[in-house]
């Protein structure tokens, strides 16, 4: 019967997931009751057509930025309209990975945002700086009643060794591991800590391609479990519709210094042009600019990024 139980829970899960990727892109905001943005189902690392989000104020001379939407949602769209009141003019457009190094290399942006390391990705060679770390954040249903999981029983999980909410200290059910399609060809954060940077997730696991569908799957199915950025999780967890768990002892929200799950967020660019460049990045790593990235997102100082104003890559 427990058999039984396990395999109609599991067709269920994916009959109604199944469903809602037919329909469409799904709205974590909206599920949370706020307006949501406007994410398109191309939001995803590679995708082609990436659809502008926010515009902080337009002009001749503007900067602009494509890319990452972790980073665009998760910092700029806050940062660009308090850029602006310095004078400073920045357009953000979401994307990915490969749209941030696509509207670089054609010149359609002066910023790409990457949430993969640059090294060994097709953006390996131009100038960047690191400016901020994303929170990987391991979410449940606000039914379940695991408080949290060890590393080790994560990448378990993420493998197909653990099974079953039982092993992790819940109920007998089994577990509906969410997973998105992220960088293939980089050296994705979570799938580096979690599998060695393999494509080897469990056969058992729901593939999506947005960060909002794992959310709002993971917030409508209760078995379900999913790794998200924190930018995307935090919204549900405090509308009461995910339940965060812990990740060895640690929440992103409480133990960003040393929580065990991030990635780096870089901003690259085809060449330094210090006269127009130097006046955002002094105001990113500057006390407003720190204050802002770091609402979601822990901030990168300029010491550690390595920036030293319009001498930063040895010229101004």
């Amino acid at each position: 019967m427990a058999r039984y139980t396990r395999a109609m829970d599991r067709r269920s899960f994916l009959s109604f997931a199944g469903a809602g990727l037919l329909i469409g892109p799904w709205r974590e905001h909206a599920a949370a009751g706020t307006p949501a943005p406007g994410f398109s189902a191309d939001d995803i690392c590679r995708s082609a057509r990436p659809l502008p989000i926010f515009v902080a104020s337009t002009g001749a001379g503007e900067l602009s930025y494509q890319g990452t939407h972790i980073l665009a949602y998760g910092a700029l769209k806050n940062l660009a309209p308090a850029f602006a009141t310095t004078g400073g003019r920045l357009a953000v457009a979401g994307g990915g990975c490969d749209d941030g190094i696509a509207g670089v290399k054609r010149r359609l942006a002066d910023f790409g945002g990457m949430c993969c390391p640059v090294k060994d990705s097709a953006a390996e060679g131009l100038p960047h700086l690191l400016v901020a770390h994303d929170l990987k954040a391991v979410v449940a249903h606000a039914s379940n009643d695991v408080a949290g999981v060890s590393m080790s029983q994560l990448k378990a999980v993420a493998r197909g060794r653990i099974v079953d909410w039982r092993e992790l200290g819940g109920e007998a059910k089994p577990i509906a591991q969410v997973v998105r399609r992220h960088c293939p060809d980089y050296v994705e954060p979570v799938r580096a800590a979690l599998l060695d940077n393999k494509p080897e997730w469990s056969g058992k696991a729901l593939f999506v391609d947005t960060d909002e569908q794992i959310v709002d799957l993971v917030s409508r199915f209760p078995a379900a479990m999913g790794v998200v950025s924190w930018v995307f999780a935090r919204p549900l967890v405090e509308a009461g519709k995910l339940r965060l768990l812990s990740l060895g002892g640690r929440l992103p929200d409480r133990d960003r210094s040393g929580y065990p799950l991030t990635g780096p967020l870089s901003m690259i660019f085809r060449g330094w042009d210090a006269h127009r460049m130097t006046p955002f990045f002094d105001f990113l790593y500057g006390r407003q600019g720190q204050e802002i990235v770091s609402r979601d997102l822990i901030a990168v100082s300029q010491a550690e990024a390595g920036y030293r104003g319009a001498a930063t890559f040895g010229r101004a």
